[in-house]
């Protein structure tokens, strides 16, 4: 997954906590939910392939421990406010319907880069469009940016410095 460059939130700007809707809530992703996280990840995978780049072939291959390790940082990075990854959950938080990962950006012109999955659990209920609008429409408005890149969805992969890049 991309992590472009640091200085996403200046130290006083408030990070959103959660997005509370009818059929599912939106919350930071915590070493708790590494279960869940791994059994939406995994039967979702063909869903995922391509997420964070055009050749990206995550989770094939993803164990258990890993998406643990990964969860992990994930939360490590939400602690230190370098980057923000939130799981969407059913109302009873047991089954993990998504996750939507906000991140710091290279993309010229903008100011953060989200990248957001579905689960198969999201399409199966009929979710996954509502889901989809609801996160834009929360990041919209209760985050400080002006713009907001969705790599591989509103802004091309080639308009994406490469990793390793320093704005060339």
């Amino acid at each position: 997954m991309p992590f472009e460059t640091p200085d996403l939130l200046g130290p006083s700007e408030p990070v959103p906590d959660r997005l509370s809707a009818n059929e599912f809530l939106l919350r930071p992703l915590t070493p708790t939910d590494a279960e869940i996280d791994y059994e939406a990840v995994t039967e979702s995978g063909d869903r995922l392939h391509g997420i964070f780049g055009p050749d990206d072939e995550w989770p094939t291959g993803l164990t258990p421990e890993q998406n643990r390790i990964d969860v992990c940082w994930h939360y490590r990075e939400h602690q230190r406010r370098d980057a923000f990854t939130y799981g969407v959950f059913d109302p009873a938080e047991t089954t993990e319907l998504g996750c939507l990962y906000v991140q710091p950006t290279r993309i010229e012109g903008y100011d953060a880069a989200v990248y957001y999955w579905t689960a198969a659990a999201a399409v199966e209920r009929g979710l996954a469009d509502e889901i989809e609008t609801a996160c834009r429409e929360w990041v919209a408005t209760e985050w400080p940016f002006g713009r907001v890149a969705y790599p591989g969805r509103d802004v091309s992969w080639q308009a994406v410095p490469a990793a390793g890049t320093e704005g060339d």
